[in-house]
């Protein structure tokens, strides 16, 4: 299961939770960050590396980091419920 929650395009689970991209620019797209208040945007995802990155942050990684971040928890068991709820 973790494979396939993986292979999960991060475009897709960040439109789930209603985050549309400003920019687009080749295979990234560019966020106002799902993760915190900003009025520029600055968090990356490179849709063929299927990975994202915050640079107001300094954090980036795969769709469970992702949600790690979102949901403020290391559970891999409730994050990968929670990917696979959207």
């Amino acid at each position: 299961m973790l494979k396939e929650i993986k292979s999960i395009p991060l475009a897709t689970f960040l439109s789930q939770l209603g985050h549309e991209p400003t920019v687009r620019k080749g295979t990234r797209l560019w966020y106002k960050s799902p993760l915190r208040q900003e009025h520029t945007p600055s968090f990356k995802v490179e849709t063929t590396l299927n990975c994202w990155y915050d640079f107001g942050l300094g954090k980036g990684g795969n769709i469970i980091d992702l949600a790690a971040e979102m949901y403020q928890s290391i559970d891999l068991r409730y994050l990968m419920r929670c990917i696979a709820d959207m």
